[in-house]
């Protein structure tokens, strides 16, 4: 049974969540605080019960009744209340409530009234569901066969609506439907679900006078259901798997003729699934026999270092995948692999180290990719990927990037440490080649532009570029125009001291007004900014922009600790320093009202260079910040001598800080580091009130995240600035 609760307080939602975690037939689909977002998530997840308090805020959990029932949404509701039950009570039923608790009731009766509105399940539930599994028919196409059977059944029997309703564990499945357009349901509410426990057939001549189904969303709702029969569908075995159904919106009745052709057609449903089974268990013995015949030529054709597929394999196999990818209209990936400096391993450590890093490599390319891919060695250190039923290019890039990524992780050898990079060459059939020696010779060309572009990366073949590709070429020259032409904007997020909620400081985030896209958020531009050189202008765009802010918020009287700006890795080079001088000087803006966020990863890429830039940044009286600590690299060495001020807590290890226990010995590790060295802690991603809590618990700093405000545009952040000095006066 899906489940929806309403309810504001946290302390009785955190009840009813750790109830119903340990109740498996009932399941919560979400949980909502305020009545525009209860009606969102009703109207998004479809329950079959809605919990909802009475008392909520924002809103009103009646006025959350009444607008479900005027829009005809037929869930069936609970209210919770902590009102007496005589004076709200009948209110409630009046705009269509089903149930009425008080909330310092006991969960039995409520647990009662969800289990009255479950269908029973059969005796024999366990191995009824694994006859259905076997027969491998659940969530498969339209078949004429079943079909026709339906629609037999309708004109028969003269009802608007028949179906072959499967019930699984949880929902019902219509391998075939006439005059309904939804292909599944809930096995909550099904009429099926209760058919299956009854002998022969199961028949509701007028819903409306069943108390069983009389408050039922399926009678409520669509398809407003007032008639329903089911045969059940037994197989040999006794397991009764579902029904043949007809369903009408009037009340009727059955005669005996209409009876009969019913059993008989239900009888013709179950044989055309044992004939079903037993073409499928055929064919899978054809698979089988296919499949240890593909064995024994796998085994004629291995390289024997790698035990991989040798390169007369390769051009079998890839002429094979180019005639499916031909016949099932779909694409075909093949890489070009090259390991990066293996001669120079090669040389240094010898042929034996040589081969055993061939056959590390090898076990690795191996364990990323699907059991559908073929990788093969073709000599050296030259390997070739065959990625079969690919539905867009960027799959293949994908895949691409996880080869590269395991590759690049660290191993030891001859007990030396090493790190081996490589370069991949992609082309994709048919739109780079259609033949064997075009895709990996077009494949191979791609590799080495792959190498002299740096190496470790993948080159697709760029004779014809993807739309992918055709796109990031348009954003760069609008991104060009939006730096230029004042698209980009800054949304700002507070930061506050967790002790007492004081505003400690704003971190600005950027945003692009797209005139074409809408809003696009920074994950969408910022890589291709850095990729081409665009962050160097975007990122003085955004400080100006920053600062500017910080000096009209100072003539406002309001004065705001801190504005930390992003700076990206590409921005740290000769002339950062003097044009963030230039900037604070243009609008009087001292520099200790600014704070610059750097990653991890920019503290890692030169660490003298950095060091000397950051150090000129902090004599000058700006404030330096890591952001997203805790999932880089940076040694604690590193954060020793660098000149920095404050540690940003990463948000993955701040989502789960009220129930995760590792979470918590890292976030205290951090702390308790941040704190010898003398440095302020952030947390990002605070959500919770729990989150909060036990941050402060264990020391943190400050706090940011949506628990305290979403990022806002400049106006928004003006009004809520102005709120906040008023109340602190």
């Amino acid at each position: 049974m899906k489940i929806v609760v309403v309810e504001d307080s946290s302390l009785v939602l955190e009840h009813l969540l750790d109830f119903f975690a340990s109740q498996p037939e009932f399941t919560v689909a979400g949980h909502a605080r305020g009545e525009d977002e209860a009606l969102a998530l009703i109207n998004q997840s479809a329950p079959d019960v809605v919990l909802l308090d009475l008392a909520l805020s924002p809103g009103s959990g009646l006025n959350v009744l009444k607008r479900m029932r005027a829009t005809g949404h037929p869930a069936r509701v609970i209210v919770l209340s902590h009102q007496p039950a005589d004076a709200y009570r009948q209110r409630c039923f009046d705009a269509g409530a089903d149930a009425f608790f008080e909330k310092t009731g006991d969960f039995g009766d409520l647990v009662a009234q969800l289990a009255s509105w479950m269908p029973p399940l059969p005796l024999n539930e366990a191995p009824r569901l694994r006859a259905l599994a076997r027969l491998d028919i659940l969530d498969t196409p339209e078949e004429e066969v079943f079909s026709a059977i339906t629609r037999l059944a309708a004109a028969v029997i003269g009802t608007p609506i028949a179906l072959v309703s499967l019930v699984d564990a949880r929902r019902q499945w219509f391998k075939a439907r006439v005059g309904i357009e939804i292909c599944e349901g809930s096995r909550e509410t099904s009429f099926c679900a209760h058919a299956i426990v009854n002998g022969g057939l199961f028949e509701v001549e007028d819903t409306h006078g069943d108390p069983r189904f009389a408050d039922n969303p399926l009678v409520r709702g669509d398809p407003g259901i007032r008639f329903y029969a089911g045969m059940r569908l037994v197989l040999p075995g006794g397991e009764a798997i579902g029904t043949l159904c007809v369903i009408d919106r009037i009340p009727r009745r059955l005669d005996a003729t209409q009876r009969m052709a019913l059993e008989v057609l239900a009888r013709n449903v179950v044989t055309e699934l044992e004939l079903r089974q037993r073409v499928h268990e055929l064919e899978a013995e054809v698979v089988r026999r296919r499949e240890a015949e593909v064995r024994i030529m796998h085994l004629a054709t291995r390289d024997s270092l790698t035990n991989l597929p040798n390169r007369a394999a390769l051009m079998d196999r890839l002429d094979q995948a180019i005639r499916t990818a031909a016949r099932e209209q779909t694409l075909l990936g093949v890489l070009f692999l090259d390991l990066d400096n293996f001669k120079l391993i090669n040389d240094t450590l010898g042929h034996h180290a040589g081969d055993a890093l061939l056959q590390c490599m090898a076990e690795r390319v191996t364990s990323v990719l699907r059991e559908s891919d073929t990788v093969a060695r073709l000599g050296g250190d030259e390997f070739a990927v065959i990625l079969p039923a690919l539905h867009t290019q960027d799959e293949a890039v994908h895949i691409a990037q996880k080869i590269i990524a395991a590759l690049s992780q660290p191993l030891t050898l001859q007990g030396r440490p090493l790190q081996v990079g490589c370069s991949i060459g992609l082309a994709v059939y048919p739109t780079q080649g259609d033949t064997e020696e075009t895709l990996l010779r077009h494949a191979d060309l791609s590799m080495y532009q792959a190498k002299e572009s740096g190496g470790n990366q993948c080159q697709l073949y760029s004779e014809q570029m993807n739309l992918r590709a055709v796109e990031r070429m348009t954003l760069e020259s609008e991104l060009r125009q939006a730096i230029e032409g004042g698209e980009l904007e800054l949304f700002y997020q507070p930061q506050v001291r967790l002790s007492d909620q004081a505003l400690t400081g704003l971190e600005a985030l950027v945003r692009w007004n797209h005139p074409r896209l809408g809003l696009l958020a920074p994950d969408r531009f910022i890589p291709l900014a850095e990729d081409t050189g665009l962050i160097w202008p975007l990122g003085l765009n955004v400080l100006e922009m920053a600062v500017a802010q910080i000096a009209a918020w100072h003539a406002q009287g309001l004065k705001v600790p801190r504005v930390a700006v992003n700076v990206s890795p590409a921005q740290l080079r000769d002339g950062l320093v003097d044009a963030v001088a230039a900037a604070l000087a243009r609008h009087d803006v001292t520099p200790d009202c600014v704070e610059l966020e750097l990653t991890e990863s920019a503290l890692t890429a030169d660490g003298p260079a950095v060091l000397g830039l950051l150090q000129a940044l902090r004599d000058r009286g700006l404030a330096i910040a890591v952001d997203d600590f805790g999932v880089g690299y940076s040694s604690l060495a590193l954060l020793r001598r660098l000149p920095i001020s404050t540690l940003k807590i990463d948000r993955s290890f701040v989502s789960e800080l009220a129930s995760n226990q590792q979470d918590v010995a890292i976030v205290e590790a951090v702390i308790t580091m941040a704190n010898s060295m003398g440095l302020r802690t952030v947390a990002e991603g605070v959500e919770e009130d729990a989150q909060n809590v036990a941050l402060r618990v264990l020391g943190c700093d400050d706090g940011q995240g949506y628990l305290y405000s979403k990022p806002v545009t400049s106006v928004v952040a003006t009004r809520w600035l102005h709120a906040r000095f008023s109340e602190d006066n």
